[in-house]
């Protein structure tokens, strides 16, 4: 199998966002595409909203990646400060990393393990935010990538994408509630700068 064509978008960061002005990082077909992003909870970065298309009925897997910097020390391993939460279409918690969050956090198991999540053909938020283990003056550095499947994903799958919409985003800028060189990029949902491998 060959590897995925990278879509690649730069954006920048927002200091304060919601569902509602969610930046779009591309469209999830099943066994097509991969949707992945690289940003930043900065401090006083309460929360970060990523809106994404799922184009058919179909299994999804997300994997993260989480790291921190205290004081401006180099980044290592964040063990806790990061919680997931995928918002249906409706903006209802379908998925939850925080172990209180009962079904949901269920749902978030499922969604990042072999059993995978069932989503229904709609248009989905991510948010990632500080959970409440977060250290506030320190930056959070996470990754994220969400696959969709015919069947469920299992480890052993080889990943079968022929492309992968990539957002990587610069930090935002201090007070900075939108950006007004990259805001209609992220809004439109443009991708440029496509290279294969």
């Amino acid at each position: 199998m060959s590897t995925p064509t990278i879509l690649s978008r730069y954006t920048q960061d927002l200091g304060f966002d919601s569902r509602l002005v969610a930046r779009y990082i591309g469209n999830l077909e099943r066994g097509r595409t991969n949707v992945s992003v690289n940003s930043s909870l900065p401090v006083g970065d309460p929360a970060d909203h990523f809106r994404f298309r799922v184009t058919s009925d179909q299994f999804a897997r997300i994997t993260t990646g989480e790291l921190v910097r205290r004081r401006g020390g180099e980044p290592e391993v964040a063990e806790a400060g990061i919680r997931y939460q995928l918002l249906s279409p409706s903006g209802q918690v379908r998925a939850d990393s925080d172990p209180n969050a009962g079904a949901a956090y269920e749902a978030w198991q499922d969604l990042g393990s072999e059993s995978n999540l069932q989503l229904a053909k709609g248009t989905y938020t991510l948010r990632v935010a500080r959970d409440r283990e977060a250290i506030a003056a320190s930056e959070y550095i996470y990754s994220f990538t969400i696959r969709g499947g015919v069947e469920a994903i299992d480890d052993d799958q080889p990943d079968t994408a022929s492309r992968e919409f990539l957002t990587t985003e610069r930090p935002a800028a201090d007070g900075a509630s939108f950006d007004q060189y990259a805001n209609v990029t992220a809004v439109l949902g443009l991708f440029t700068d496509v290279r294969a491998f």
